[in-house]
């Protein structure tokens, strides 16, 4: 008998002090207003952001300016709250300028938040041979993945083989991206074309990691960012290491090529740094010696940089073969300046451009001779058992530089992006980007120099 009346106790004092508990977490309401998002919510309530998001089942994109949410905390806390908030809701009321929620300049890392991240990639694991260079852009990527975790941030990776979906449409309505922050991929210009128009209503930035012919859509989309860098960009770095008071500028292009792209945006940025130049065409014909042509063109006692328009490789080997035999054999200085097309000719000998010093302007090179770059092949070797590709390197880059944007400035990381407060130094890139205009999204506007040297080094110069 004294057994039962001691449980009977036991149990109403557990009552007594569960509804206690209860009472005192009776969640608050919190109206949002002007100047705060989650995490500042969250400090006011001496709590956690994650708490809060799961308790009203949103997301960091959902909590908007009239948002009504429950806090469970004690009556303490909420009372301290309201204590404070009377004395500046004077202010608050007078706010007419509109305030960016996710101020990424003010913004702190806060362990609790997990972000949600998606990759989209043309794997094809259905097939018998799944595309091995997107395998290694997602070696790479799960690389930069594990290193923001050691440093604290919470992610959450859903990873999509776009060959195991009819469409993109078809993708986007299976609600994939509902509460996204952040989207890389996919890789094709037609598939991103796709996923912008298909994701209109959404918020997650959407990054395009490879294709250079997205540039459109940064034109009307702000959420987009296009990674690898224009044309024009390419070229106004390149241009920047031409000197004309170290000697003759001279323009080669292909003989009825004269609206060709790069030369037209070639004379336009040799225009506007007010360099004088002269231009030159050239035919291809065979078993053509044009030594004596170059010879009558080209200064004896000067450097001649000569910068070459075209992507033409039999035009390139043509024309370089007959400069280095004046260079060689004439002694006459030249400097080339070609383009990153170049680094894949397979005809062209390659001791020419050591030879004659050529400059590349690239939208990626690795330089092996970096610590950081040395501690990722380590580390991609014993995980994979064989030897990092560029895109590896480039999976590693988009995935690390986007992925420490959105844990370090917060869901609005564009605006520090943009102001360059955004620190990263990737292992085969340059990143900077720019705004294309008021209203549109961003691409990279920075490239890799290298320069070819006689002694069959490649120096990096940017």
């Amino acid at each position: 008998m004294r057994y039962i009346q001691k449980y009977v106790i036991l149990v109403g004092t557990v009552l007594i002090c569960a509804v206690a508990l209860m009472a005192q977490t009776k969640p608050v309401e919190h109206t949002v207003r002007w100047m705060e998002n989650i995490y500042t919510i969250a400090r006011k309530y001496k709590t956690e952001p994650q708490i809060i998001l799961d308790y009203n089942r949103l997301t960091v994109n959902q909590i908007r300016r009239g948002v009504v949410l429950l806090i469970p905390v004690g009556e303490e806390e909420a009372n301290q709250v309201q204590q404070r908030d009377t004395l500046v809701v004077d202010r608050l009321i007078d706010v007419v300028t509109p305030f960016n929620p996710n101020d990424c300049l003010h913004y702190r890392p806060y362990p609790g938040i997990t972000h949600s991240v998606s990759l989209i990639l043309p794997l094809q694991l259905r097939d018998e041979q799944p595309d091995s260079h997107f395998l290694e852009f997602y070696a790479g990527f799960l690389l930069a993945v594990e290193d923001l975790k050691e440093e604290g941030m919470g992610v959450r990776l859903s990873s999509y083989d776009l060959a195991s979906y009819p469409d993109m449409r078809a993708l986007v309505q299976s609600g994939a991206f509902r509460n996204e922050e952040l989207i890389i991929g996919p890789v094709y210009a037609h598939d991103v074309f796709a996923l912008l128009r298909e994701s209109a209503g959404l918020n997650a930035k959407i990054v395009s990691p490879l294709d250079r012919r997205t540039e459109t859509a940064a034109e009307i989309d702000p959420r987009f960012f296009q990674v690898n860098p224009s044309l024009y960009s390419l070229q106004y770095h390149l241009l920047q290491y031409v000197q004309p008071e170290e000697g003759a500028v001279w323009l080669f292009s292909e003989e009825g090529n004269r609206d060709d792209e790069l030369l037209v945006i070639t004379r336009q940025l040799l225009a506007q740094r007010n360099i004088p130049f002269k231009e030159v065409t050239h035919k291809i014909v065979k078993d053509q010696n044009i030594t004596d042509q170059l010879m009558g063109l080209l200064t004896p006692h000067s450097n001649n940089q000569i910068i070459v328009a075209s992507h033409n490789e039999a035009f390139v080997s043509d024309l370089l073969r007959n400069l280095n035999i004046v260079h060689t054999l004439y002694q006459r200085t030249v400097t080339l300046f070609g383009n990153a097309w170049w680094r894949d000719f397979e005809n062209v000998d390659l001791e020419y451009y050591h030879r004659m010093h050529l400059h590349l302007s690239v939208s990626n090179y690795i330089d092996y001779g970096r610590y950081d770059v040395k501690h990722f092949l380590s580390r991609y070797r014993a995980l994979n058992r064989t030897e990092p590709s560029a895109y590896a390197f480039r999976g590693y880059d988009v995935g690390y530089y986007f992925l420490r944007a959105l844990y370090t400035k917060g869901p609005s990381f564009e605006h520090c992006i943009e102001q360059g407060v955004v620190p990263a130094q990737p292992l085969q890139s340059n990143f900077r980007f720019q705004k294309t205009n008021p209203n549109g999204g961003f691409i990279n506007t920075d490239a890799r120099i290298i320069r070819y040297l006689p002694d069959y080094r490649i120096e990096v110069l940017h």
